[in-house]
């Protein structure tokens, strides 16, 4: 609301007040000769260029009160609104404000806006009126309509944003108006119908759709909403509309998935939407193999070292033979350690180059990399327990075993397993 009062204007309004001088003969003020206006100016420039509001505005004061030029005057209300001064704004308006001068719409505006800020309501509404019955323009309609919101006067508040909606034709004010239909008017059905009309004709404004949306999910109207959603990601797709594509995107996969995740993957492989959220259904799906080969796509396009990792991790895992992939997924870990620095990856190839007993040395140098940045990490520990292990260190094994054991117990096999062995070196 407070940008529609400074240049909020529709092409249309603007069109309205510019007619507003050939009917309207506005009372000319006289001006005073300031020998020092333009070093105030600069000032008050330099002064809102480096956001000293206050010193800005009491130097258009100073310029006003010299020259009684509005334009300063307008220049000061404008800068106290904006700092949320509305006392001062009440004020100097009450103070200065003169009829049908040119800069009377704008002061008026702000006058009425301060006014209503200040919950002085019956004021508010009497300049209201007179500032709609003088400018009778989108912005004002707005601004008025919102006093009446605030009065909870439902019925006037509509009246005047379908004023403004009429002039503009705003997706931002029809939202508005919506909103009163469907919460305060119990309008519920028109409200959506009338949506849904508008967005045909229109287009498929971002946050008009997620009112609708938000209509639709408190109707349960769960088909409704699924169908807008892709209508809304093939508009934003085929108008590459890259950040409402990506937004809108993540919503329709949330409420597909939950419902049915295969129908989720299914409608993001269709429309080859390779990326995160696909990667993370297969994940929650169980389907590695698909994973992993999107891994290696997404690695391609983006050269993240993370996705040849995790490429790595799930070629591993999925292996029936490991000793058959060992090279090829330890030469993918190197590849990634060499340009980037990640304790999880450090400490995984760590336990597979000691497990495997392929470098077990080099395997004890990873291991205490990644503990120096997570040292209480019991996976960790494990796999440094195991490295001590297989070098014959075994008192400093028993040491991280128990470390292990006492934090998480036995009912892992793979840990009873190296406590069982490391217990025995011991001995």
């Amino acid at each position: 609301m407070f940008l529609l009062l400074f240049s909020g204007c529709s092409n249309k309004t603007l069109e309205l007040e510019n007619k507003k001088p050939e009917k309207i003969k506005f009372v000319e003020v006289k001006t005073k000769q300031f020998d020092l206006e333009d070093q105030y100016i600069m000032l008050a420039l330099e002064s809102e260029n480096q956001r000293l509001y206050y010193d800005a505005k009491e130097l258009y004061l100073r310029l006003f009160n010299n020259t009684n030029n509005y334009e300063y005057f307008v220049k000061y209300i404008a800068i106290s609104t904006n700092i949320k001064d509305y006392k001062s704004v009440k004020e100097q308006v009450a103070k200065y404000y003169l009829d049908n001068i040119q800069q009377e719409e704008m002061i008026l505006r702000l006058y009425t806006f301060s006014l209503f800020k200040l919950s002085e309501s019956k004021d508010a509404l009497i300049n209201g009126q007179k500032l709609v019955n003088l400018y009778p323009n989108d912005v004002n309609f707005e601004l008025f309509g919102t006093i009446y919101l605030q009065q909870k006067d439902y019925v006037k508040a509509y009246e005047f944003f379908e004023k403004a909606f009429n002039i503009n034709n705003s997706a931002n004010t029809f939202l508005n108006l919506t909103n009163i239909q469907y919460f305060s008017l119990s309008q519920k059905d028109e409200a959506i119908s009338r949506i849904e009309e508008y967005i045909k004709v229109n287009g498929y404004d971002f946050n008009l759709c997620m009112q609708l949306l938000s209509f639709y999910e408190k109707e349960k109207k769960t088909n409704e909403l699924i169908s807008l959603l892709k209508r809304m990601y093939l508009d934003y797709k085929k108008n590459n509309e890259t950040l409402m594509l990506s937004k809108t995107k993540i919503l329709l996969i949330k409420y597909i998935a939950k419902d049915n995740v295969g129908k989720a993957i299914e409608f993001l492989e269709q429309n080859n939407e390779e990326d995160e959220i696909l990667l993370n259904l297969y994940r929650i799906t169980n389907q590695p193999q698909k994973a992993y080969d999107l891994l290696g796509k997404l690695y391609v396009k983006s050269e993240n070292f993370d996705y040849l990792a995790q490429q790595a991790i799930i070629q591993f895992e999925m292996a029936e033979d490991k000793k058959v992939i060992l090279s090829e997924v330890t030469a993918k870990f190197e590849k990634v350690l060499q340009n980037m620095d990640n304790h999880v990856y450090e400490n995984y190839l760590a336990y597979i180059l000691i497990d495997f007993d392929i470098d077990v040395k080099r395997g004890l140098v990873l291991v205490k990399k990644a503990l120096i940045q997570d040292p209480s990490n019991v996976a960790y520990l494990d796999t440094l327990a195991w490295g001590e292990y297989k070098v014959k260190n075994c008192k400093d094994a028993y040491k991280q075993m128990k470390k292990v054991v006492d934090e998480i117990g036995l009912d892992d096999s793979e840990i009873k397993l190296h406590w069982e062995k490391i217990k025995e070196c011991k001995k």
